[in-house]
């Protein structure tokens, strides 16, 4: 009697034990669920997979995403936002080929341990995923878009043959986040902020325009407008990728932006062009403003992740609505553009890395 309760007791602790573990898995499940839905970006949602989920799960060592990616739009997400440093070791643009390789209709999570073709494509190198893996598909819309990647040290902790139901679960709620929060960025493209530098758009700017034009035919003040252009952009993006392009652009957008005023506006125009108002600013005063943007732009260093430093420049043209005059015609914003415009050309025209100020009406 006495060994067959202490049998009955020591199977008791077992179902009790294996309840509350079951309990803390589906407490971090949930925990994980609410915090990638109430994610604010996609940057946001990257932190909460990749960290709360070792966070909430006991021999699990790291966390990777793997998504197809041939816009770069997440790619540029990660790179513009606070945790640019995730991007490397979190998060994989995996070509579509390489996908398919993995997974096969129909699409079910893979676990076991980690060999070294797996181990370099979706963990770069991470020496936390040396043991075992599960690999859970993101599927949305009937198509596969990437692949949640969870490593262990331990090469029994993912065994095969194990249920993989939360971890599907886990990875339906991934897809449906990872595709809200691109729609969501998708839709920034119809607000008043560019995406990839963040500052004020095309939009936005002729509003301003708009704005500050009636403020000048008021006599409030002269009006200064500049269009920068860098110089050779297109064979940044050829020599070096888009991505180092989109630094660049970057870069110069946080140079142009240096020291402006409140009432001032920085845009990106389009491509590489950007254009700033500067109201209340004379024509002189402008021409100086330009020639020192123009110089800090040349003299800054742009490293390319080769190590290698970038010469950049720009070109400007510059144009000013002065205070009562009355010749600009009745469109007074067309004939200011048109000027900016003209004078950016010659600038190109004329060699590059310059400022050409259009003459005076």
């Amino acid at each position: 009697m006495e060994q067959g309760s202490s049998t009955q007791e020591r199977e008791w602790v077992r179902l009790r034990d294996q309840l509350r573990d079951n309990e803390r898995i589906w407490s971090g499940f949930r925990q994980i669920e609410v915090q990638m839905i109430g994610a604010n970006s996609f940057t946001d949602l990257l932190r909460v997979i990749t960290q709360g989920i070792p966070d909430a799960f006991p021999g699990i060592d790291c966390v990777t995403l793997a998504c197809v990616d041939p816009e770069y739009e997440m790619t540029r997400m990660l790179d513009t936002g606070v945790d640019a440093g995730l991007l490397p070791d979190c998060f994989v643009a995996i070509p579509r080929a390489n996908l398919d390789t993995l997974f096969t209709r129909p699409w079910r999570t893979r676990l076991g341990p980690v060999d070294a073709a797996i181990h370099s494509l979706l963990f770069s190198n991470n020496p936390c995923a040396a043991g075992s893996v599960a690999l859970a598909p993101l599927i949305r819309r009937g198509e596969l878009i990437g692949i949640l990647n969870q490593g262990s040290r331990d090469p029994k902790h993912f065994m095969p043959g194990t249920a993989t139901d939360l971890l599907e679960h886990l990875a339906a709620v991934a897809a449906l986040c990872i595709d809200n929060a691109i729609n969501h960025e998708r839709l920034k493209l119809d607000g008043l902020t560019d995406p990839l530098t963040g500052v004020s758009n095309r939009r936005f700017f002729e509003r301003r325009l708009a704005e500050e034009i009636e403020r000048w035919a008021r006599q409030v003040g002269p009006l200064v407008c500049m269009l920068a252009d860098v110089d050779f952009f297109k064979q940044v993006n050829d020599q070096h990728g888009h991505q180092v392009g989109d630094r660049v652009l970057r870069q110069i957008a946080s140079i142009l932006g240096q020291d402006l005023r409140g009432s001032d506006v920085l845009a990106r125009y389009g491509g590489e062009e950007f254009v700033l108002l500067l109201p209340g600013t004379s024509a002189i005063q402008g021409a100086t403003i330009a020639e020192r943007l123009r110089a800090n732009v040349e003299l800054n260093s742009f490293v390319i992740p080769e190590g290698v430093d970038l010469d950049v420049t720009v070109s400007i043209g510059l144009a000013c609505l002065e205070p009562g005059v009355e010749s600009y015609g009745h469109e007074p914003a067309v004939w200011l553009f048109q000027q900016v415009d003209a004078a950016l050309y010659e600038a190109k025209q004329t060699g590059r890395n310059r400022v050409v100020q259009a003459l005076p009406r």
